[in-house]
């Protein structure tokens, strides 16, 4: 007998569905089969959620802070996780800490990897004391021979990779054993590593233990491939429903038809439009959309807030809401939650006592249960999935969405830890390893179809992933007209109503207040006479985060005496103000040159100036600027304002007046000095000199617009240096100004 080992769940099905009342071999997943396939002698395994508890004991006596982490348990439970990844992935490719100490040749992690290693070694200590293993601690193990009892063959069917911890194992099992894999452009390096040099566009069947080679067959593939393109996330759901309705009118099978969300979010947008439950939800529904959850968080975040809103939602629960959490919750729950839930409710009830506070509980527990979700949601013939639950299967119709960088290909956040150079050194795969799995994956999807539709977004601040240029696809075309009308074949005329009234402006002037109303008088209406204000998002801007640094060291520069000391007390600065692991990858990535240059050459003049003014505002008759620092010198004042987007777009644009606000305040305060205003171009590390433009504001400032109207092409000398299209592409407004 055999047993079989598939990639996923799905893929098992599939190869299943295909024999009826027949007497079939075993069958398990990949993960399945690695997780039960060995034995510890006098240990068991730690459970998911203990470990957590045992991780928190052992940085009892540990400076976290360095690693970016806090000391409470509400927040490390989360931080915990990244921890956990890296020692696992370190540990199933066989490296050790020591190794990768070494190969961190320029010292930039080996503070973190010894903590790490600190960790790790109490964290083995407890859990040997209670006589549990984790998987990455495991030393000695033995094959469970149960497991194959009977068995003659172990064919495998591997969409994936093998790591060395994987090899290894498959090595000390005596069974003979098969593997089955596609090799492609992408994968082909990486099966090199663990298996064999394969040629690419072949599908092979390996002997593992001899290499020999059983079968070889060449994949034959000739899709027809669409590519399209949209300026708004919307127009992609108009774009599924219409390519799935193609697709079914061309003859294609709906049962092999999927729909691929490299975003799986994107399926909260599908489902809403989704009238006829034609799509299957491999991802399920969110448990968060449940009545249950809503009215638990509205419960915490009425606690936090004290708001109507939260309040109106949450109900007598307020007043019911008591100790026993869990069995609250259990009380509360329809038979349908409950039935998700219970499992997960009862591991819950262990981290009970880590906690003083029944809110931060309900807290801890509603961030455990966002992640559950109810299966097979709709009963609907289109599978809707994520790429990597695609692995393994052919369908004939395949829709991708989102292709889009960044986007596709994603890698996990945990290969956002320790650099290229130094994983490779160290034999650990690498960022472009994974992507290139990934892209395989896509790759076969689209290899094994017949026809392929592919839509992403291109506008300002997205455009086309990358690996479209190495598929050889051409980038397509614009379709938003063509599929516009999908959803709503009958759209009422609109009704847009006029504001054209006369407002007078209001003081003081401050520079962004002005250029709004020099760009857009209807949009300077909406927002300062008519109070309309979007919610901010500016909590989650970088920029932000940098002043903030910035100030604190300004204000007290006792904490650095050397350039070095500067760099290091900005960046510790900003990581301890992002919560985001990503958050802090992409940073080191775009700004930590930048940051590094600022450093060595602002050093002396944020050491040694009188900052005489630090994040505050300064005011010259009806005009008010906020100014991120000025330094007085002895013949000469400067007024710094820091920059982490593009600086050219600011030199250029006619209604950048915030540099000759400053000119104007040191003019009128400190007149004897020689006044400098410039931007820190803090991305790349230079200096720049802004633009003083005061007879252009003087001018300006005679002839401000008074009435609502829309936002006009902006003309200097003859040529547009801004559309108007641009102004209101992106504006807050443009719905009630009917533009």
């Amino acid at each position: 007998m055999k047993l079989l080992v598939f990639s996923t769940h799905r893929q098992r099905r599939n190869y299943l569905s295909q024999f009826n009342n027949t007497i079939l071999d075993k069958y398990t997943t990949i993960e399945e089969f690695f997780k039960n396939i060995i034995v510890i002698k006098d240990k068991k395994f730690i459970d998911n959620d203990i470990r957590k508890i045992y991780l928190f004991k052992a940085i009892e006596n540990i400076d976290i802070s360095k690693l970016g982490f806090q000391k409470e348990f509400l927040s490390f439970s989360k931080d915990s996780n990244f921890i956990f990844s890296f020692l696992k992935e370190i540990f199933i490719e066989r490296v050790g800490l020591d190794e990768i100490i070494m190969a961190d040749t320029y010292i930039e992690y080996e503070e973190h990897l010894n903590l790490i290693k600190e960790i790790k070694e109490n964290y083995k200590k407890l859990l040997d004391k209670e006589g549990y293993i984790d998987t990455f601690l495991i030393d000695e193990y033995e094959i469970n021979k149960g497991l194959l009892e009977g068995i003659d063959e172990i064919e495998i069917f591997l969409d994936g990779y093998l790591s060395k911890w994987d090899v290894e194992i498959l090595n000390k099992i005596q069974t003979s054993i098969t593997i089955n894999l596609n090799i492609t452009k992408f994968n082909r390096p990486l099966v090199r590593k663990f298996l064999l040099d394969l040629d690419e566009g072949y599908r092979y069947k390996i002997d593992f233990k001899t290499k020999n080679i059983l079968e070889k067959k060449e994949i034959i593939s000739n899709p027809d491939i669409k590519v399209s393109y949209f300026s708004k996330k919307f127009d992609e759901i108009n774009f599924v429903f219409a390519k799935i309705a193609e697709f079914v009118e061309s003859g294609l099978d709906p049962d092999k038809i999927a729909v691929i969300l490299p975003d799986e979010s994107f399926s909260e947008f599908l489902e809403e439009f989704d009238e006829y439950n034609n799509l299957n939800f491999a991802m399920g529904s969110s448990f968060t959309k449940s009545m249950l959850y809503i009215r638990l968080k509205a419960l915490y975040e009425y606690h936090i807030n004290n708001d109507e809103i939260n309040k109106t939602k949450a109900a007598e629960w307020i007043e019911e809401f008591n100790d026993d959490v869990i069995k609250f919750i259990r009380d509360k729950a329809s038979n349908k939650e409950l039935k998700l839930i219970d499992e997960e409710l009862f591991k819950l009830e262990k981290f009970k006592d880590l906690f003083n506070d029944k809110y931060q509980y309900l807290y801890f527990i509603l961030e455990r249960l966002k992640e559950k979700s109810f299966d097979d949601v709709y009963s609907g013939k289109i599978t809707t999935m994520g790429v990597l639950e695609s692995r393994g299967i052919k369908y004939d119709g395949v829709i991708i969405v989102n292709f889009n960088d960044g986007v596709v290909p994603n890698v996990n956040s945990k290969d956002l830890f320790l650099n290229t150079a130094i994983r490779k050194k160290a034999n650990l795969p690498t960022r472009s390893d994974k992507e290139n799995l990934q892209k395989h994956y896509y790759y076969s999807l689209i290899q094994n179809s017949k026809k392929v539709a592919i839509s992403y977004i291109k506008n300002e601040s997205e455009n086309v992933s990358r690996f479209i240029y190495e598929l050889g696809f051409d980038l397509g075309e614009n379709e938003e007209d063509k599929y516009k009308e999908v959803l709503y074949k009958f759209d009422k005329p609109k009704f847009i109503p006029m504001y054209d009234e006369e407002f007078e402006v209001k003081r003081p002037i401050t520079p962004s207040t002005l250029k709004m109303l020099l760009e857009c008088p209807k949009k300077y209406y909406f927002a300062k006479i008519l109070e309309i204000s979007n919610p901010s998002e500016e909590d989650e801007n970088f920029g932000l985060v940098l002043h903030d640094v910035l100030e604190e060291i300004a204000k007290d520069t006792s904490k650095i005496s050397s350039k070095e000391e500067y760099f290091e007390e900005v960046m510790n600065g900003i990581y301890k103000r992002l919560n985001s692991k990503k958050d802090i990858y992409d940073i080191r990535v775009k700004f930590e040159d930048g940051i590094k240059r600022f450093c060595e050459l602002d050093y002396e003049s944020m050491k040694y100036a009188n900052h005489i003014k630090v994040e505050d505002w300064l005011s010259v008759g009806e005009l008010s600027a906020k100014v991120d620092r000025v330094d007085l010198y002895q013949n000469e004042i400067v007024l710094i304002d820091y920059k982490t987007g593009k600086i050219d777009n600011l030199l250029k644009h006619p209604y950048e007046f915030q540099p000759t606000f400053y000119y104007l305040w040191a003019k009128e305060n400190y007149p004897d000095k020689n006044i400098k205003v410039i931007y820190w171009d803090i991305k790349n590390g230079e200096k720049v000199e802004a633009k003083i433009m005061v007879d252009e504001l003087n001018e300006t400032l005679k002839n401000l617009p008074n009435y609502a109207k829309e936002a006009e092409d902006i003309i200097v000398d003859e040529k547009v240096v801004k559309k108007a299209n641009d102004i209101c592409k992106w504006c807050d407004y443009k719905v009630a100004c009917g533009r």
